[in-house]
């Protein structure tokens, strides 16, 4: 009987059971609902912040500094860089007519030029590798490689440099042509040598450097020989420069530097040295002519004092060259100069490279100043006469006065009056057939340089 009263109630009971079935189904695709929309909100904001950091590594791989217009593009990683480099140097040179070596008279010129033309990228890669590629436009020549190289920098206290590159001799013909007081470097520069291939190594300590190298060179301002084919020679550089003292606004620099040039003993070779006034568009003056030899030795010294806004430096450099017959040659130069930078601004000294770069102006036009400005002396001596070894290479004496504005960081106009003199053991016959044993001249130069 009780089991016929239930019979009647199932339809309900049924119904009620179905109701909240469905209810049941109802809140768990709601909440299914809710759990998915979350995960896409989740899966947005995600995606939303990995763009802003995308965005922000794309801020960081890009720079920009004051002295450069050039950004430096830098990889997500930061481990490799590149950035561009640039050099130009726009000349104009009034000159009284000189003679040169062979007394040739080169008649009184005026010259509009570019003088270097450069351009060329540099940067890291792999957090230890450092690179440099340039090349010179100047329109005189063919496009010339100035640099081709990498240099290994995972030590502490050193680097090796290797491929086409510039050899450390000397303080000017280290440093770079774009940071110059004068319009040229004095005559100490011939005995420098070109830019060649080979391998070279500096270790810097605390406010001193060494740089040892070897190049391979077929080409050099004092290498000459009549066979192309006999065109190799192999040279060893050695450099050395220190700071003892740089404290309260007083720094001095010393150092040293040699260099040995083998020739093979190939009789084909020959040495020579010739310069000439402190200005590029006019003839040599003075000039060893070719010296037959197996091999030479460059030796040099040098000296800067820093204090603040005064700097003065000086160089000694000698060269001996072993002559295939005759008694060894020696010839040599020295230079002495002073900088003073009326507005305050004092050069910049790099105790790992033993160079001094251009002061950077305090109030730039760029900020409504006036820049930086300096006046400089030099007085440039180089005797290539070795009368006793039958050298008679004449010897010149240059006296120069500049002033120099730094506009900007990377723009800079200079203004040089040079006079030279030069003198002769053997005379020469000037144009009015009268034998002479010296010459002198008044040289006018300017130029503006943008360089970073």
């Amino acid at each position: 009987m009780n089991n016929n009263k239930m019979f009647p109630d199932s339809p309900i009971a049924l119904a009620i059971s179905a109701s909240l079935l469905c209810f049941s189904s109802a809140v768990m695709a709601s909440e299914t609902d809710k759990v998915m929309e979350l995960e896409e909100r989740l899966n947005a904001l995600e995606m939303e912040l990995i763009e802003a950091k995308d965005a922000a590594n794309q801020v960081d791989r890009v720079k920009f500094s004051k002295d450069s217009p050039s950004p430096e593009l830098i990889s997500k990683d930061g481990r490799s860089t590149m950035e561009f480099k640039a050099r130009i140097q726009a000349d104009y040179v009034k000159a009284d007519g000189l003679y040169d070596i062979d007394g040739e008279y080169n008649d009184k010129f005026t010259d509009a030029s570019i003088r270097r033309l450069r351009f060329g990228i540099e940067g890291y890669f792999s957090n230890v590798w450092e690179y440099e590629l340039e090349f010179d436009f100047d329109g005189l020549t063919e496009v010339e490689v100035k640099d081709a190289n990498v240099v290994y920098k995972g030590w502490d206290d050193s680097s090796l440099k290797l491929g086409f590159q510039k050899f450390a001799f000397g303080m000017e013909a280290t440093g770079s042509s774009a940071h110059l007081a004068f319009l040229e470097r004095a005559a100490t520069d011939v005995f420098a040598p070109d830019r060649a291939l080979g391998v070279q190594w500096r270790y810097v300590g605390n406010n001193y450097n060494l740089h040892v190298g070897y190049g391979i060179t077929t080409e050099n301002e004092f290498f000459s020989t009549e066979d192309q084919s006999h065109s190799e020679m192999n040279v060893f550089n050695a450099r050395f420069t220190m700071a003892p003292i740089d404290r309260n606004g007083h720094l001095l620099h010393i150092g040293a530097s040699g260099l040995y040039i083998d020739l093979n003993d190939d009789a084909e070779k020959a040495l020579r040295y010739r310069a000439r006034p402190n200005t590029k568009p006019t003839e040599r003056i003075i000039n060893t002519g070719k010296i037959k030899s197996q091999s030479g030795t460059h030796y040099g010294a040098e000296l800067a004092y820093q204090y603040r806004n005064f700097l003065f430096q000086s160089e000694y450099v000698g060269a001996s060259v072993d002559q295939t017959t005759d008694p060894k040659a020696n010839v040599d130069a020295y230079y002495a100069q002073a900088v003073y930078t009326i507005t305050g601004e004092q050069w910049r000294y790099s105790g790992k490279k033993g160079t001094f770069k251009t002061p950077s102006p305090s109030n730039p036009i760029s900020t409504g100043g006036w820049g930086a400005w300096e006046v400089a002396a030099r007085y440039d001596l180089a005797n290539f006469d070795d009368v006793d070894a039958g050298i008679e290479g004449g010897k010149k004496t240059d006296y120069v006065i500049g002033l120099n504005w730094y506009l900007e960081d990377n723009l800079k106009a200079q203004l040089n009056y040079v006079y030279t003199q030069a003198d002769y053991v053997a005379p020469y016959t000037d144009i009015n057939g009268v034998e002479q044993y010296d010459q002198d001249a008044n040289i006018f130069q300017a130029r503006l340089q943008f360089a970073f």
